[in-house]
């Protein structure tokens, strides 16, 4: 790959420490428990931070062109990617809406206190988002992976190895 058609380190690391977290919260939301809610919680705080700091990172720090490709499908690319970084970025913040107003007293990691205030509203409208964008965050997970797999295994391009932890631009 030439310079340039690669993505930064900084912006691979914020990238894949996301995919994980998002990967492990998904699967920790669709599969909560009482005993692992707490961690649920905590996970989702570091989601939102790390999600700041890629957008404030982001802003400072320019992308490698898209590889030619046919304009939908650069528009489908462009189009997933802002998706995927807002519904990454407001997922935990629905998450917060249900905790800091929850009946009960919420924690993260067994140790930091959540709540604020009970609101039923506010709690309700944010599980009703909550849900809603988690289904569409899943959805929109997929749809990347099943992209960048198809862009490294049938079209045989770089797209996906300019995002690798350790190719070389």
């Amino acid at each position: 790959m030439a310079q340039g058609e690669t993505f930064s380190g900084g912006s691979k690391a914020f990238h894949w420490v996301a995919a994980v977290l998002v990967l492990l919260m998904l699967y920790g939301g669709f599969n909560i428990a009482r005993e692992t809610a707490t961690w649920h919680f905590g996970f989702g705080l570091i989601v939102l931070v790390v999600m700041v700091f890629w957008l404030g990172w982001r802003m400072g720090h320019a992308r490698p062109a898209l590889p030619a490709m046919p304009r939908w499908q650069e528009i489908t690319a462009k189009s997933t990617h802002h998706l995927l970084m807002l519904c990454v970025t407001l997922q935990p913040v629905f998450g917060l809406m249900m905790v800091t107003t929850s009946k009960r007293e919420p924690v993260a990691f067994g140790t930091i206190p959540l709540k604020i205030a009970q609101n039923d509203t506010i709690n309700g409208i944010g599980h009703v988002l909550h849900g809603i964008n988690g289904r569409l965050l899943l959805a929109l997970v997929l749809l990347h992976i099943g992209a960048a797999l198809y862009h490294h295994f049938v079209l045989k391009d770089n797209v996906l190895k300019r995002i690798l932890p350790f190719a070389k631009g």
